[in-house]
């Protein structure tokens, strides 16, 4: 019997290792399953993750195409530009060429007008008004040879035959190249404060006339020498805005601009 009794135990505890070691594999089993579960849900995760990165980094290079192409033709666009504003400024420079030989063209006719009337004497420093016959000599006779000491470079003579013109002749077509003339007799002196205001009195007296703009124009010219921005601004305002369509107005716009004027 006790024989039989320690079969019977061990049969007993055979058959509850082997129920243990059922449960444990099948434990194991299910937390196998569910480690593979969770691996195959990470690869899942890191592939969507590599196709997100992936299609990412497509979509950078696609923007880095297109910026780059856009900033390309940008600055094709530029250099265009560039060429073109280039090409006006030429243009400009050449169309303000022009002005200024015309300007000066008028001022070598205002020189010229009245010769033929009056020759100067040969040695070329005795007074205008002593070379004329009185106050009353020939208008253009008189003017003639006052320019003619301008160009000699004989100023102060040129000036009192200008302002015996003026006295005699207020009213002559040429009355306003005179006063003009009058007023170059101080800037080439140097005199830029007398020559301003003769510049000035062309305006007030003979509005009218060609020699205005000029005149004005001039005046400008001097103040930007003197650095009175401000009231060379004004002087060249008053060009293009009382003389819209002598070349001056062009030129006066031209300094305006250089120096930003408001």
């Amino acid at each position: 019997m006790r024989t039989a009794f320690k079969l019977a135990l061990v049969l007993a505890v055979s058959g509850t290792v082997a129920c243990a070691s059922k449960k444990d594999v099948d434990r194991l089993s299910d937390e196998l399953a569910a480690v593979h579960a969770r691996q195959d849900t990470i690869t899942a995760s890191v592939a969507d993750l590599d196709r997100s990165v992936s299609e990412a980094l497509e979509n950078q290079r696609s923007l880095v195409v297109t910026v780059r192409g856009d900033l390309l033709r940008q600055l094709d666009d530029m250099e265009r530009q560039l060429v073109e504003i280039q090409e006006l400024l030429g243009q400009s420079q050449i169309v303000l060429r022009n002005l200024r030989e015309r300007m000066e063209q008028r001022q070598m006719d205002r020189q010229t007008t009245g010769e033929g009337f009056a020759a100067p004497d040969s040695a070329g420093e005795t007074a205008v008004g002593e070379r004329e016959q009185g106050a009353g000599g020939d208008a253009r006779s008189l003017y003639a040879a006052a320019i003619e000491q301008f160009r000699r470079g004989a100023y102060e003579t040129a000036r009192s035959g200008f302002q015996e013109f003026l006295v005699n002749y207020p009213a002559d077509e040429l009355a306003p190249d005179a006063q003009y003339y009058l007023a170059e007799t101080y800037r080439e002196e140097g005199d830029a404060g007398r020559a301003i205001r003769e510049y000035n009195r062309v305006v007030e007296l003979y509005p009218n006339s060609t020699a205005a703009p000029t005149a004005l124009y001039k005046a400008g010219l001097l103040q930007v020498d003197q650095g009175n921005k401000d009231t060379a601004c004004e002087y060249f305002q008053r060009v293009v805005a009382g003389y819209p369509r002598s070349d001056e107005s062009r030129l006066a716009r031209d300094q305006a601009e250089r120096l930003s004027c408001r």
